[in-house]
Parts: C-alpha cells; structure tokens; sequence
C-alpha cells in the first residue's frame, strides 16, 4: 500500500477539515489506511464525527480518504480535489436532470451514489456541495426533492455547534444560513424531527445549560 498524507485543507469547511483530521490521526495510530469500521469505533470513544456524517459531506468513505492523502495500489482509488476534474453549475445541473430522467424526482445520497456507479464521469457528492454550497441547494435548482434522513443526535450535535459559534437564542434565519456554509443539516430537518424550532433550540440549549452548570 502506497500511503501519502496530503496537508491541502484550505478548500474544505471547518467541519470537514475536523474530520480529515480525524481520520488522519486514527491513520497515524494505526499506521496503515483507517477502515471504516474501525474508525466508528474510535469515532464513539473519542466523540469525533461519525462515519455516515463523513460520508454525507464527502459523497462516500474512499473519497474522504483520498483527500485524507490515503492512496494505494490494487484497488480502485480516488484522485485527489486538486486533481479531479473540474465541473460548472450547468455541468452539475445537466447530471442530476439525467439523474431525475433514469430514477425519479426524488434524489438521495445513496441513490445517487448507486447511479453514479454506472456514470463514472458524473461529479461526486463533494464536487457538488462544493459548487453549490450545500446538497440541497444543487438538487432544488435542478428541480429535485433532496430526501436526507439525519438521526437526533445529528440534529442536536449541529444546533449545538451553531449554538458555540454564534450564542444562545438561535434564530432560524441565522442557522439556515449557518447549514449552508458548513452543509449541515437544513431547518426542514430540524423541523421534521423536533416539531418546531423554538423547541429544538430550547431542547439543545438545556442540554449545553446543565453541562455547564
């Protein structure tokens, strides 16, 4: 296995360059390329990203390894963001309609990691949130229903996370803009599994109240 360990970050978000720098560290530990199941276990007891949260920012486990700087022979690898191919809004645009033409309106990241299989050349999950800002916002203007299942603890370990950056009493506003910049989880989520907003601030802001108390 040949492993080279990239140090270009300046192109990922704050969370993103978290999570590459998660995965280096277990890399350096173990000192070969981190599989993932080995990683969810360390992820629980060092409270560091989980695998399916890396894979929805990346598109998928090889490709957050790649850019990771973890390359090797005698499997199908990943080129790294400064060496893939370069992709416009229209480029982007033009594959999901082809997407919506072979699967449905309704888009998810598995499926569309499933149907990128047979299209090698359509750009990856990373690719575009990196064009668009966030998942959602490529699958709308493309006229798609953007369908993401996130679990509590997704929801909550966000809205803590904007809670620290920005202080308490989060405004909905501000947090939609917030997910945008960082391709966290949108308000509708948020929504869906609390009910409204007020309760799923006042829920995580009780939660950061008695583990500061």
């Amino acid at each position: 296995m040949n492993q080279t360990l990239s140090t270009k970050s300046h192109h990922l978000s704050t969370e993103q360059q978290r999570m590459i720098h998660c995965i280096r560290l277990l890399g350096d530990l173990l000192k070969e390329r981190p599989r993932r199941s080995v990683y969810r276990r360390f992820a629980m007891e060092q409270n560091w990203p989980s695998p399916e949260s890396i894979i929805r920012q990346f598109g998928s486990w090889a490709e957050a390894l790649a850019i990771a700087g973890y390359e090797w022979h005698g499997e199908s690898t990943v080129e790294l963001p400064d060496k893939m191919p370069k992709y416009t809004r229209e480029d982007i645009i033009e594959t999901l309609a082809i997407y919506s033409r072979d699967m449905g309106s309704i888009i998810t990241l598995k499926k569309y990691q499933q149907w990128r299989k047979l299209h090698p050349k359509a750009p990856s999950h990373y690719h575009i949130v990196k064009t668009f800002g966030s998942w959602h916002d490529a699958c709308a203007e493309a006229g798609l229903e953007a369908s993401v299942t996130y679990s509590k603890t997704e929801l909550s370990n966000a809205l803590r996370e904007a809670i620290q950056e920005m202080g308490f009493s989060l405004s909905f506003e501000a947090y939609r803009e917030w997910a945008k910049r960082n391709n966290k989880p949108s308000t509708k989520a948020i929504l869906h599994r609390y009910g409204s907003w007020s309760a799923a601030v006042h829920a995580v802001e009780s939660e950061l109240y008695n583990t500061n108390s």
